[in-house]
C-alpha cells in the first residue's frame, strides 16, 4: 500500500499538481478540510505525514492546531506546516512544537516535495522515478559492430533503471549498453544494465525492465538532475 500524505487545507481542488507528483513517486494524497469532524475522519487513515495550511482566521486556526496536535502530532505522526508569512510560523510552533515550516506564497511544488522526501527519510534515491518518452539506443556489447544499435522508446526512468518499450526484448539476464539523451542531444548518457524482466503489455507495453549497473558520480548526478527537473516549475497556489 502506498504511504499516504494528508493535506489539511481549505481548497483541495488546487492540489492536483501535488497529487500527480506524489503518485508518480509512490505516494497517495488525501485531503481534509481544517475542522474537527474532517480531521477525526482523516486520522483513521493513519497517514505517514500531515501537510498543514493553517486557517487564517484566528479562532479557526487555534481550533485546527489543537485538533492536529491531538489527532496526529501526539501520536507521533510528523507534521509539515506551510505558511504565507514568517509570523504565522510562531503560532504553529506554539501549538505543535518544533515542527518544520515552509514559508512562501505560493509554495513551490519542488520545495514541498523535497521536504516531504526528507521527512519520510527516503534514503534510497532510486525511488525517484518518472514516466518518459525518450528514444534509447541499445545493444549487447561485443556482439555488433561499433556503430550498430537498436532504437526503441524508454518509458520509465529512475536512478536504478528503466523500462524500454520494444517488441524484441533481450533475454532476461542479458547485459546491454544503453545510450539516451537527458536534455539536449549533446547531453547523452551511456550506461550499462542488465535485463531484469519482460513487460506484459498491461501498463508500459511490451518490453523489458533494465537495472542499471553502478553509475559513475558524474552520470548519477546528471541523471538525478534530469529526474528532478522533470517535475518542472509547477507552483501551488497561495491558498494551500
Amino acid at each position: 500500500m502506498r504511504p499516504a500524505v494528508l493535506v489539511v487545507a481549505r481548497q483541495s481542488l488546487t492540489l492536483l499538481g501535488l497529487a500527480q507528483a506524489l503518485l508518480k513517486f509512490g505516494y497517495q494524497l488525501i485531503t481534509a478540510y481544517p475542522d474537527l469532524t474532517e480531521l477525526e475522519r482523516a486520522a483513521r487513515v493513519h497517514p505517514a505525514l500531515v501537510v498543514l495550511r493553517p486557517p487564517l482566521e484566528e479562532e479557526e486556526r487555534r481550533t485546527c492546531l489543537q485538533a492536529i496536535k491531538k489527532q496526529f502530532r501526539d501520536r507521533g505522526i510528523p507534521v509539515l506546516a506551510c505558511v504565507s508569512i514568517p509570523e504565522e510560523a510562531a503560532s504553529v510552533r506554539a501549538a505543535l512544537g518544533d515542527v518544520p515550516v515552509l514559508t512562501g506564497s505560493p509554495i513551490r511544488l519542488n520545495d514541498l516535495y523535497s521536504r516531504i522526501q526528507e521527512m519520510f527519510k527516503v534514503a534510497r534515491r532510486k525511488e525517484l522515478r518518472i514516466t518518459a518518452e525518450l528514444v534509447v539506443a541499445h545493444r549487447e556489447p561485443g556482439v555488433y559492430t561499433q556503430d550498430f544499435f537498436y532504437y526503441d522508446t524508454l518509458t520509465s526512468l529512475s536512478l536504478g533503471g528503466c523500462f524500454i518499450r520494444t517488441e524484441s526484448p533481450y533475454p532476461v539476464g542479458s547485459s546491454i549498453e544503453l545510450v539516451f539523451c537527458v536534455g539536449s542531444a549533446s547531453e547523452s548518457l551511456k550506461v550499462m544494465g542488465k535485463v531484469q524482466h519482460h513487460g506484459d503489455g498491461t501498463d508500459s507495453g511490451n518490453g523489458m525492465g533494465v537495472k542499471f549497473a553502478a553509475l559513475s558520480g558524474e552520470t548519477a548526478a546528471r541523471l538525478e538532475s534530469y529526474l528532478m527537473s522533470h517535475l518542472g516549475t509547477m507552483e501551488l497556489p497561495a491558498s494551500l
